[in-house]
C-alpha cells in the first residue's frame, strides 16, 4: 500500500491548533529546557555578560542532548552538528562578506538546526518522564521478587530472573507455613513492560492475601483466576505454577499455562514432568485445574522455569530448547540450588552472545536436603 502522504497532511492541517503550538514553547520547551540545563543553572547565572549566558545556555542545552542519547546516535548527533557548522562557514566564507544571500543562508541553517533540537529536546524529555516512571515501577516490582532465598526447612532454594524491559512480567515466590509446608508460586504474565508488572503485581498481592486463609493448591488457583478474570482482560493473564511441598518431600501444584515444572532426581534426570495443557490464569472463570501430585526423595528436586528460557533465540536463530536445559542439569547434577541456577543463567548467557533475551527469564530450583 503505497504511503498516503495526502491524508497525512489533510489530518495534520484539520487539527492544527493555535493554541497547542504556543504550548509548545511555553510549556513543553520550556520545561525540556529545564531538565537539560538543571545541572548548569549555577554556571549559567554567574556569567555577567549576556552574550555568554546565552553561549553557556546553548552549550548546555546541545550537551544534555548529547548526554541523553545512546552512543551510536550520539554520533550521528555530532555528525549533523558537524555539517551545520560546515554549511554556516560556507555560507558566510563563500561569497562576498555579509552579502543578503549568505545571510539568508545562515538564517535558514540556525533555523533548521535550532528547531530539529527543539523537537530532538521534547522527545527527549517525554521519554526521560516515561523512564521515570518505568524505573520507580522497576524498584517496587524488585520489593516483590527475592534477590536472597533461605533455606526454608527442610528444603534449599535458588531462583534467578532477567527481564526483557525495565519492568518484567515473571514473579516467583517462596512462603513457609506454620506447620513446616513451604508454598511457591512461580509464574509468568502476559506481554512486556508495565502491563506484564501491573498482573505480576496483582497476582502477587492474591497470593499473599490468600495463603493465611486456605493454602491449598486449588484454593489459590481459585482465587487467583478469579481475581484476575475481574481486574485484567483477555490479553493480561497469568499463566503460572502453584506448589505446596510438604516436610517429608510429598509435592501438590496445579499448572495453568506454564511450561512443566520438572523433577530432578539426584544424578540430575528429568524424572517427571508435572502438568500439561491447561488455560492461563484470568482468561475462564469456570475452569477447573485438576492439580497432580509427586514426591522429593532426599537429594530430589524441582525445577522451574519460565517459558523466556528455552524460547530463548542466539544470534544465529535457533531456540535454546528443552534438551539444552536437560543437559545442563545433568552437567550440574547434585548441585545446591543457587548453583543450579547459576550455571542454568550461564549456559544460557553463553548461547546468546551478543544477542539480547527478547523476553524474561526466570528459573527457580527446590531441592530435599540430603538425609
Amino acid at each position: 500500500m503505497p504511503t498516503d502522504w495526502k491524508s497525512l497532511a489533510k489530518e495534520t492541517i484539520h487539527s492544527f491548533d493555535a493554541a497547542e503550538v504556543r504550548g509548545m514553547w511555553d510549556v513543553d520547551f520550556r520545561r525540556a529546557a529545564g531538565v537539560l540545563l538543571a545541572d548548569h543553572e549555577d554556571a549559567i547565572s554567574a556569567e555577567r555578560r549576556r552574550w555568554k549566558r546565552a553561549l553557556r545556555r546553548a552549550n548546555a542545552i546541545v550537551f544534555g542532548l548529547a548526554k541523553r542519547l545512546a552512543p551510536p546516535r550520539r554520533l550521528v548527533f555530532a555528525l549533523a552538528l558537524l555539517l551545520t557548522l560546515l554549511a554556516f562557514l560556507e555560507s558566510g566564507f563563500g561569497g562576498p562578506p555579509f552579502s543578503p544571500q549568505a545571510s539568508w543562508a545562515f538564517f535558514a541553517h540556525s533555523v533548521v538546526i535550532v528547531a530539529l533540537a527543539f523537537l530532538l529536546a521534547m522527545e527527549l524529555v517525554d521519554k526521560l518522564h516515561f523512564k521515570d516512571e518505568l524505573v520507580m515501577a522497576r524498584d517496587l516490582q524488585a520489593q516483590l521478587i527475592p534477590r536472597v532465598l533461605p533455606e526454608i526447612g527442610t528444603f534449599e532454594l535458588g531462583a534467578f530472573n532477567r527481564i526483557a524491559n525495565t519492568v518484567g512480567g515473571d514473579l516467583y515466590a517462596f512462603e513457609s507455613l506454620p506447620d513446616g509446608r513451604l508454598a511457591v508460586l512461580f509464574g509468568d504474565a502476559s506481554g512486556h513492560g508495565m502491563a506484564a508488572g501491573l498482573v505480576m503485581a496483582v497476582t502477587h498481592a492474591v497470593f499473599r492475601t490468600q495463603l493465611p486463609d486456605d493454602p491449598s493448591p486449588a484454593a489459590m488457583i481459585a482465587s487467583l483466576n478469579r481475581v484476575l478474570c475481574e481486574t485484567g482482560s483477555a490479553r493480561s493473564f497469568f499463566a503460572g505454577v502453584y506448589a505446596l511441598l510438604e516436610p517429608d518431600g510429598a509435592v501438590t501444584a496445579i499448572v495453568a499455562g506454564h511450561p512443566p515444572v520438572l523433577r530432578l532426581d539426584a544424578e540430575g534426570r528429568v524424572a517427571q514432568r508435572l502438568g500439561a495443557g491447561s488455560y492461563p490464569l484470568g482468561i475462564r472463570k469456570n475452569v477447573t485445574y485438576l492439580p497432580v501430585t509427586a514426591a522429593l526423595a532426599p537429594g530430589e528436586a524441582l525445577f522451574f522455569h519460565s517459558d523466556g528460557l528455552p524460547e530463548a533465540r542466539g544470534a544465529n536463530g535457533e531456540e535454546f530448547g528443552d534438551a539444552r536445559i536437560e543437559r545442563s542439569l545433568l552437567r550440574v547434577a547434585g548441585a545446591r540450588p543457587y548453583e543450579l541456577v547459576s550455571a542454568l543463567a550461564a549456559d544460557l548467557d553463553l548461547f546468546l552472545g551478543r544477542a539480547a533475551a527478547e523476553d524474561d527469564v526466570s528459573i527457580a530450583a527446590v531441592r530435599r536436603k540430603s538425609a
